[in-house]
Formats: structure tokens, sequence, C-alpha cells
């Protein structure tokens, strides 16, 4: 007997429960080759749909490793996503910026589960 699968996804996005997450890619240009310095240009952003919570000081301080700054949003999305994700330079949600996977791995981690990710995402505070 075959297991009926519901996709989530699908039924909150009926519900209108998802949300925008803005993903910015970068192309890296070296300025001065002498000095090796280099400089971002970011591409137009990527939008990803997925279901965005704030997480409390409670979740924070039991759940999750390192120290994640207060503001922080945990972020499921499809799994067809993750890529981009991991691949990005820049993370924006209402006007606040996280941490991207090549800033550090304390305040950017990521859970894979078989029909979605999680990821956590530390807020900036530069």
């Amino acid at each position: 007997m075959s297991e009926k699968r519901i996709d989530i996804f699908n039924l909150l996005k009926n519900e209108g429960q998802l949300s925008t997450l803005l993903v910015y890619a970068a192309k890296e240009t070296e300025t001065d080759p002498t000095e090796h310095t280099k400089t971002l240009t970011y591409l137009n952003p990527l939008p990803i749909k997925g279901l965005i919570m704030q997480i409390g000081f409670s979740s924070l301080h039991w759940k999750y490793w390192g120290q994640i700054p207060t503001g922080s949003i945990q972020v499921i999305i499809e799994k067809k996503n993750k890529t981009l994700m991991l691949a990005a330079d820049k993370i924006k949600y209402n006007d606040n910026y996280f941490k991207v996977y090549k800033d550090d791995s304390q305040n950017f981690q990521y859970i894979e589960r078989p029909d979605y990710c999680v990821f956590v995402l530390g807020l900036k505070n530069d």
C-alpha cells in the first residue's frame, strides 16, 4: 500500500502563511592585483518562499548551538532551495540582514529533513 504524502508547502501557500525571503548572490572582483583586494557586486535578489518564524530567547538558549543573537529567525523552505541558501552572499527579511553560510558556521545552521530544510539565521548587528 503506497503512502500518501501531504504537500505541506502547497497547504501553507494556499493559507497565505508563506513569507518571502530575499537571497542575494554576488560577483567577486579583484580591484588591486598587487594587494589582492576584492569587492563584491551584489546581483538582483532571488525570492524564496518559506515559513519564517522569530526565535524566542528560551529557544535560542536551549535548542541551538553557539551564541545566536536575539532577533534571529527560523526558516523552513523546500528542499530545492537549499543550494540557493548555502550559496547566498546576503540574506534579507523585513529590512534586516542575516548571517550567511560564508560568514561563519555559528550563526547559520541548517537541518535537512526528507521533505524540507530548516535554517536558523543569526541577525547581523553590523
